[in-house]
Parts: structure tokens; sequence; C-alpha cells
């Protein structure tokens, strides 16, 4: 299932703390530090998952059984898929995939797909080039340093 949208949302840097995708946040950030939400948290997303399981319906189709919202538009849909998508990655994603960026001064959740679980970035064009980049430098500048004494 393809998550771009859910973490699109979720890390939106505007996200208000207390909001529904907030909370979805919230679930995902307690993941990737491996601790359990805390109660407040954990009430909320029951109510959101809860909420999209009541309008989720089976779609009827001749190839493959799916699901739909239905009763539901707007933005109300989207939280509800949104809790849907973080609930199938609670139970259905090696947790140890779901990763915080390591980038200086970003929080961006992904989930990992690399082969041997080594991605580091949210984005390799954007908080990895800049990581690297200080490397070098640092690097290049340690070397010349130690040249010119």
């Amino acid at each position: 299932m393809d998550f771009t949208e859910l973490f699109d949302a979720i890390n939106d840097e505007d996200l208000e703390p207390n909001s529904d995708i907030g909370v979805l946040r919230d679930v995902l950030h307690a993941v990737t530090a491996q601790k359990n939400f805390d109660m407040r948290t954990m009430k909320r997303f029951g109510e959101l998952t809860g909420k999209a399981h009541q309008h989720r319906r089976l779609k009827p189709s001749t190839e493959e059984i799916s699901f739909e919202l239905v009763g539901l538009s707007g933005s109300a849909r989207k939280i509800s898929e949104f809790a849907l998508q973080v609930e199938e990655i609670l139970v259905t994603v090696e947790l140890a995939r779901v990763k915080m960026c390591e980038g200086e001064d970003c929080e961006s959740l992904f989930i990992d797909e690399s082969k041997n679980k080594s991605r580091k970035w949210c984005d390799m064009a954007h908080c990895g080039m800049l990581r690297k980049s200080k490397v070098f430098y640092d690097n290049h500048r340690r070397v010349k340093a130690e040249a010119s004494k």
C-alpha cells in the first residue's frame, strides 16, 4: 500500500499538535521511540479508527475483496483513511522500519523500505545531501587545518 499521502500529511510543519492528524503522528512517533503512547493519544486513536471502521463497507467487485468508506465526505473521510492506514502500519509493517529522519532539525517520519533497513533520511535529495555535505565539509576543513600546521 502507498502511504505517501499519509506521511505528507503527518510530516506537515504547520500541523497542529492536538489535531486528528497530530494524534496519528504521535502514534507513529511513539513507534519510532519504541515506547507506548500516552492514554490521551491511545483514546483519540481508538476513536478515530472506531469511526473509520463504522463507515467501512465491503466494496462489490468480481476481481478482489476491498473496502470503501461510506457516509463520510471531505476532511472526515481523509482522516478516517489516514487512521486506517496508521492501523495497517501498526499491524502489517515491521515496526523497526518506521523511522524518524536523522537530518538536522528534521522530525519527518517515513517507512524504511530498503533491503537492509539502512535508510536514515526522509529525503536523500534534501536531508541526506545536507548531512553528507556537512560531513564532507568538516572532513575537508580538518585536513586543510592539519596541513597548515
